[in-house]
């Protein structure tokens, strides 16, 4: 099988150019095809870029005192980790460098808080605050598996029309 026929076998079922979500084929004009992965639209990518970029330009002191600046590294993983979790109906989430270089990635709505604190790539502590945890809320030690923040910042978005529901 030649590797034409290959990839046209992986692109069958792919969605289409149009499917503005997830993947899409790209049509480069030349006999092989090839998948370009193209990020999904977020409502919220464009102001997270643009904040990541400034805390990008921090210099070392930023603080007055020693505080290091914010590395690529954290930087891209932050901006991974976001697009990993958060659908496009997530609120922009509020981005603030700590002192060791690190960044803290927040959500507070009337009923829920979420910090992910983002020490470095794969090492983040993430705490949350609803009325099930109480006011100390839940702590996790997360690395490479970041299913219960996606579960966290699901209740996040889906809490005010529950809440709009059972005022009705």
């Amino acid at each position: 099988m030649s590797w034409s026929q290959t990839n046209d076998a992986f692109s069958e079922g792919l969605p289409s150019p149009s499917f503005r979500s997830g993947p899409r084929i790209a049509d480069i004009g030349t006999s092989y095809s090839r998948v370009v992965v193209v990020p999904p639209e977020r409502s919220w990518r464009k102001s997270v870029l643009q904040r990541l970029e400034t805390l990008m330009r921090l210099k070392p002191g930023w603080d007055g005192y020693r505080a290091q600046a914010v590395t690529l590294d954290t930087v891209t993983f932050t901006l991974q980790m976001l697009e990993s979790t958060c659908s496009n109906k997530v609120p922009a989430p509020e981005i603030v460098p700590g002192i060791s270089g690190d960044l803290q990635v927040e959500w507070h709505t009337d009923t829920v808080d979420i910090e992910l604190h983002v020490r470095s790539a794969n090492n983040v502590h993430a705490w949350r605050a609803c009325p099930e945890t109480g006011p100390d809320g839940e702590e996790l030690e997360l690395d490479i598996d970041f299913k219960p923040v996606i579960g966290w910042i699901d209740e996040l978005v889906e809490r005010p029309a529950d809440a709009d529901t059972a005022a009705a």
